[in-house]
């Protein structure tokens, strides 16, 4: 479709989708065909086989269309937009050393942008409207997070912008960390006067390379200002036992007595953690981040998905970097949540098609009232040839492609439209 027949997002003019196939989300994902779905100020105004079209509304035939919740990338770091491939033939700390190397932590505002333009094209390509920026420059500084803020601003996402702090040497890191309270000016800064664009919290890098004193004030900054923090946990057996070594315990307990736990707490990766540590999790009602892709890439290992879920662990699925993971698809990274456990867990730790799309849409539901944040694929796809109404979700895991994808939605406006990214800048970066 030529550039000027893509239509502006148009948030305000009522859609009524006509007649498609519904997966409605959350612990349900029976299809409902026939239905449609109107969509009204941005919400889900209401569900059902022949709803009447109000004034005004546009009809989008969608007979052929699997409508369901749009997912959410729950980690990644934009810089490494511009970095992928590196380091091919290693684990997490020599790849680290080698991702940024080349002056990605120190990128000015025009590389910022162009990062988290590749990084939203591709994350809306994939089905997702919602994206956590775990956002690394060291140091870090506010003039940084505003560009950072502002970008995603303009990709239509719903974009949260994690400010990735610490300052305790790392042996992947040449220099000295920046001093604690320069760490921590830059933190109250953002908080205090939180930039437009994005949703702002707070992102220690990781337990072993935090100081108590960072940790700790960083809970109490966000327990003042609001936000939400995230970090790295035990991505490697080696991150696992520094933490051990240095807090004397595991590091999710360690990480609760500094105030690091509960429902504004996000965990990325959390591969190598005891039962006893998603026990403390899911009490606390931590979220945890899995990231298939960067766990293969990197030989990182299988997390504890299925055990987490038992317990009662909140779960999300992220891309992580597209330096790690090469990629911001969550259609993949989704893919491979579902299929990765099968090479080194036992059967019973298989997650369900189901239970992965819960994971990757975070729980979201078609259902009045909520986001109209949607997305929708071709059901002539090869992906979905004869394929039965019970295995349409197992089809779309193991068989779509970013291609099948024909629309997505955020709060009810199109990002993407008869297979097109609707913004213009999106499609400079990503044709």
């Amino acid at each position: 479709m030529p550039d000027a027949a893509i239509p502006a997002p148009d948030r305000a003019r009522p859609l009524l989708i006509r007649g498609a196939t519904l997966l409605p989300g959350g612990e349900d994902w029976t299809p409902r065909p026939g239905q449609d779905l109107l969509v009204a100020g941005g919400r889900i105004a209401a569900i059902g086989p022949g709803l009447a079209a109000p004034d005004g509304a546009e009809v989008l035939g969608a007979a052929r269309l699997l409508v369901l919740p749009a997912f959410a990338n729950a980690h990644t770091h934009s810089p490494e937009a511009l970095a992928r491939g590196r380091a091919p033939m290693a684990r997490l700390d020599e790849w680290l050393a080698a991702e940024y190397a080349g002056g990605q932590d120190t990128l000015p505002d025009a590389a910022i942008a162009h990062a988290i333009r590749l990084a939203a094209a591709e994350c809306i390509r994939g089905g997702a409207v919602r994206v956590t920026d775990h956002f690394r420059q060291v140091p870090p500084s506010g003039r940084a997070v505003a560009a950072a803020a502002a970008a995603w601003g303009g990709t239509g996402m719903k974009a949260r912008l994690a400010v990735l702090l610490r300052d305790l040497a790392s042996p992947t890191a040449p220099g000295l960390p920046p001093p604690t309270e320069e760490v921590l000016a830059v933190a109250r800064a953002v908080l205090r006067d939180k930039p437009a664009g994005a949703e702002i919290g707070l992102g220690p890098s990781a337990p072993q390379r935090c100081s108590d004193a960072l940790l700790e004030a960083v809970a109490r900054l966000v327990a003042e200002h609001g936000g939400f923090i995230h970090l790295h946990v035990c991505e490697t057996a080696q991150d696992a036992a520094r933490c051990r070594a240095r807090f004397g315990r595991p590091a999710v307990p360690a990480l609760e007595a500094l105030g690091v736990a509960g429902p504004q707490v996000e965990y990325a990766h959390c591969v190598h953690l005891e039962d006893a540590e998603l026990d403390r999790m899911a009490a606390a009602g931590t979220l945890m981040v899995h990231n298939p892709l960067a766990n293969m890439r990197l030989g990182s290992g299988i997390a504890p998905v299925a055990r987490a879920r038992a317990r009662g662990v909140r779960l999300a699925i992220g891309s992580d970097g597209a330096g790690s993971a090469d990629t911001h698809d969550m259609l993949e990274a989704a893919k491979c949540a579902l299929m990765l456990p099968r090479i080194g867990r036992p059967d019973a730790e298989w997650p369900t098609p189901e239970q992965v799309l819960a994971m990757a849409t975070q729980g979201a539901t078609l259902s009045p009232g909520a986001p109209a944040d949607l997305i929708a694929f071709d059901l002539g796809a090869p992906a979905f040839a004869n394929a039965r109404a019970e295995e349409l979700a197992a089809r779309l895991l193991f068989a779509a492609r970013p291609r099948d994808l024909v629309h997505v939605l955020c709060d009810g406006g199109f990002l993407l439209r008869e297979r097109e990214l609707v913004s213009a800048e999106l499609r400079g970066v990503s044709p």
